[in-house]
């Protein structure tokens, strides 16, 4: 008998929902053209649509960093916008090739922002949701709204290519022309080495997990690592919130946003923690038992992002 996943109990909904999105990756890239199989979406999309013209919407500064480098090292030239509302103004003031939507956003969340754009520009614009939630209630929500794809975060740069060239509309006029002048950049092992062996240093950072992230690319794990040490070197002030039933909304949305980037950067022991967090704040009734927790999350994050002078060497 074959098994394609295991769950250890007691299962955590974070732990069911990052299982299923596994799975659902494997599932798909079994099903894409030999281009995706063989590790060449990034090489064929630079081929195809360098110079193409990308809207990302992010509120995360961590996950917008990632996707931002994992488009522009393909060539694709990308806008990003914070929040849904500042990308219903962008997309109806210039034009984009594809959007990548975020879903869970402050002042216009993703659905709300794709059915704007769709009232105003119609159905040409492919927009393609981006979420943690790897559920089918939440794929029908997307195509419900006018999105025409669906990616699970933390998101595979393999598969996120292969979306892009499923929605990209091919101009073989001048592809080869164009993907001349976007080669992709070089890693030199001076870059490599210094950063890796600080990384591997700090206990509960998985390195892998992060180049992952990154298409594999050090220098763009860098650049992650430097904005999350600017976002994060005070740690998450919402953790040393009171107890209260306001103070539970906003940790859950905290512990959405960090999560996402403790993925992005790699940071598995701070990610578990989270994940554990954000199910008790759905099943703990007594807000004010959750704050010693809370707190603890905040000292944690101080913690990682001084790891190894981690703060220190990389700011600068």
């Amino acid at each position: 008998m074959r098994y394609d996943a295991v769950l250890v109990k007691p299962v955590t909904a974070s732990a069911l929902q990052d299982c299923l999105a596994g799975l659902l990756r494997k599932r798909v890239a079994t099903t894409q053209p030999a281009v995706a199989i063989h590790g060449a979406a990034e090489t064929e999309l630079r081929r195809l649509h360098a110079g193409r013209r990308v809207l990302l919407v992010e509120d995360n500064a961590i996950n917008q960093e990632v996707a931002e480098g994992l488009l522009k090292v393909t060539g694709l030239v990308v806008e990003t916008a914070d929040d849904g509302a500042r990308a219903v103004e962008m997309a109806a003031t210039r034009p984009y090739d594809v959007i990548l939507m975020d879903m869970q956003m402050p002042v216009m969340d993703g659905l709300a922002a794709t059915r704007a754009i769709r009232a105003h520009a119609g159905d040409a614009i492919p927009i393609v949701a981006m979420t943690a939630n790897a559920f089918s209630e939440e794929r029908a929500a997307c195509l419900d709204a006018g999105m025409k794809d669906h990616l699970a975060k933390q998101v595979d740069p393999e598969l996120q290519y292969v979306t892009l060239l499923r929605w990209l509309p091919r101009r073989p006029d001048d592809a080869e022309a164009i993907s001349a002048k976007a080669p992709a950049p070089a890693v030199s092992p001076a870059e490599i080495r210094p950063l890796s062996g600080r990384l591997e240093a700090i206990e509960g950072y998985d390195l892998a997990a992060g180049l992952r992230s990154v298409g594999g690319q050090q220098p763009a794990l860098s650049r992650v690592l430097r904005r999350f040490v600017r976002t994060y070197k005070a740690g998450e002030p919402a953790f040393l919130s009171p107890g209260t039933d306001e103070a539970v909304k906003l940790w859950r949305d905290e512990c959405h946003s960090l999560r996402g980037a403790c993925a992005a950067i790699g940071a598995a022991r701070l990610l578990a923690e989270l994940a554990a967090f954000e199910l008790d704040l759905v099943t703990t009734v007594d807000a004010r038992a959750l704050e010693s927790r809370a707190r603890q999350l905040h000292e944690d994050l101080v913690v990682l992002v001084l790891a190894g002078r981690l703060g220190e060497e990389l700011v600068r």
